[in-house]
C-alpha cells in the first residue's frame, strides 16, 4: 500500500482555524479549544438546553465543570437557559444527598444494632458525577483533531513557514502531542521547532532579566518587555485551560486517551502473520479514523450555521407576523372611519334633498304671490 504524501491528504476547516491561529500571538491549541468551548456552550444554551439528550448528558455529569461554569457567562441571554439546567441539577442532588442521608445508621443505639448490625462502617452511595463534563469531552475532542493536523502537517513547507511565524505551542501541548502520536513520524520534527521557539523566548526573558539591573536600567526596551508575561502560557498553557493540580495524586489513573489517527487501540484481532499487511491495515484504520473525525467537525460546524440561519429565519417570520398584525389593525380601523365617513356622506345628501325640496317649495309660493 502507497503512503500518502502530506499534499496529498484533504484540509478540512480546522486546518485553516489553525492556519490562521498561527498569526495570534500565544498558543494556537488553547486559543482554539477555549473558542470552540465558547462556541459548544453558546449553541447548547441557544438551542439545546431542553434537548433530553443533552439533560441526561448534564444529570449525569452535575452540568459543567468550574471553567466552564463560569464560562457561561460569556454569553449573552445565558441566565434563562443556566437557570434551566441547573434547576434540574439541584433536584438530583438533593435526591442524592436524600439517599445518602438515608444510608446513614440511626442516631438511637438501640434500632441501630437492630436494622444495621455491624454495618456501621458501610460507605454512602457517591456524591460526584458519574461523567465527566460534557464541554470538556467536546474539548478534548477538537484538542485531539487540532494536534493531529500540527503534527500531520508541520512537515509540509507553507504550514512549516506559517507555524515558523506563530510563538508555537505550550509545553503541556506539547507533551500531549508526544503522548498521543509518539508513533508519527513528523513528531521529533515537531519538536526540533519547538526546542527553538522555548530557546528563542528564554533568550528574551534573559535579556528582560539583565535589563532588570540598574546598569543597564537605561537600555530601551524592545520586544522582551512581555517576555516573562508570554512565558508563563507557553509553559502552563493558556488561563483555564488545564486543571489544577490541588486534588492531584502521582500514579494516579489518567482520563482515557481517545483513539487517535496515529494512536490507534491495541486490537489482538488485527494481528497478522505478515507484519506488511498489519502494517498496511493499520494505516488504512488510521486514515479513515482521521477522516471521520475531521468530518465529524465539519457536520458540527455546519449544525451551528444551519442552526444559526434558522434562529435568523424564526426571528424575521414571527417580526413579519407582528407586523402584519399591526397592518389589519390598521386597515380594520381604517374601515370603520370609511364606513363613518360614508354614514355621514349619505346623512349630508338628505339633508341636501330636504333643503332642495324647501327652496323649491318657497321658490313656487312667491310665484303665486307675484300672480295675486
Amino acid at each position: 500500500m502507497k503512503k500518502r504524501t502530506p499534499q496529498e491528504k484533504s484540509k478540512f476547516l480546522s486546518y485553516f482555524d489553525l492556519w490562521d491561529a498561527f498569526q495570534k500571538p500565544g498558543c494556537p491549541i488553547c486559543a482554539l479549544v477555549e473558542r470552540r468551548s465558547w462556541q459548544y456552550l453558546d449553541a447548547l444554551l441557544y438551542e439545546r438546553v431542553n434537548d433530553p439528550g443533552t439533560r441526561r448528558e448534564l444529570w449525569d455529569s452535575l452540568g459543567f465543570c468550574n471553567w466552564h461554569a463560569w464560562k457561561t457567562l460569556e454569553i449573552p441571554n445565558c441566565a434563562l437557559g443556566l437557570g434551566i439546567i441547573y434547576e434540574d441539577i439541584l433536584k438530583h442532588i438533593r435526591g442524592r444527598l436524600t439517599k445518602v442521608r438515608d444510608s446513614f445508621p440511626m442516631r438511637v443505639p438501640f434500632l441501630s444494632k437492630l436494622f444495621w448490625p455491624g454495618n456501621a462502617s458501610l460507605q454512602p452511595p457517591p456524591l460526584g458525577s458519574k461523567k465527566r463534563c460534557p464541554a470538556c469531552q467536546n474539548a478534548k475532542l477538537f484538542e485531539t483533531i487540532y494536534l493531529g493536523i500540527l503534527v500531520d502537517f508541520i512537515s509540509e513547507a507553507d504550514f512549516e513557514r506559517q507555524f515558523g511565524r506563530s510563538s508555537g505551542i505550550c509545553f503541556l501541548h506539547l507533551v500531549a502531542a508526544t503522548e498521543e502520536y509518539h508513533r508519527h513520524k513528523n513528531l521529533p520534527l515537531l519538536v526540533e521547532k519547538q526546542i527553538e521557539k522555548f530557546e528563542f523566548l528564554g533568550n528574551e526573558v534573559a535579556e528582560f532579566v539583565r535589563k532588570q539591573d540598574y546598569t543597564y536600567a537605561a537600555e530601551p526596551r524592545g520586544a522582551e518587555a512581555d517576555s516573562w508575561k508570554r512565558s508563563l502560557e507557553m509553559v502552563v498553557g493558556k488561563r483555564e485551560i488545564f486543571p489544577g493540580q490541588m486534588r492531584w495524586e502521582r500514579g494516579s489513573e489518567k482520563q482515557p486517551i481517545i483513539p487517535s489517527p496515529w494512536n490507534p487501540p491495541k486490537n489482538p484481532s488485527l494481528e497478522m502473520e505478515n507484519p506488511e499487511d498489519l502494517q498496511a491495515t493499520v494505516e488504512k484504520l488510521q486514515f479513515e479514523n482521521g477522516k471521520l473525525l475531521r468530518k465529524c467537525e465539519e457536520l458540527k460546524e455546519e449544525h451551528v450555521k444551519e442552526s444559526s440561519r434558522a434562529s435568523a429565519l424564526h426571528h424575521i417570520a414571527w417580526k413579519t407576523a407582528e407586523d402584519n398584525k399591526i397592518l389589519k389593525m390598521n386597515l380594520a380601523g381604517a374601515n370603520a372611519q370609511a364606513q363613518g365617513y360614508a354614514g355621514h356622506f349619505a346623512r349630508l345628501n338628505k339633508e341636501i334633498e330636504r333643503l332642495k325640496e324647501l327652496l323649491k317649495k318657497q321658490e313656487q309660493g312667491e310665484k303665486v304671490r307675484d300672480k295675486i
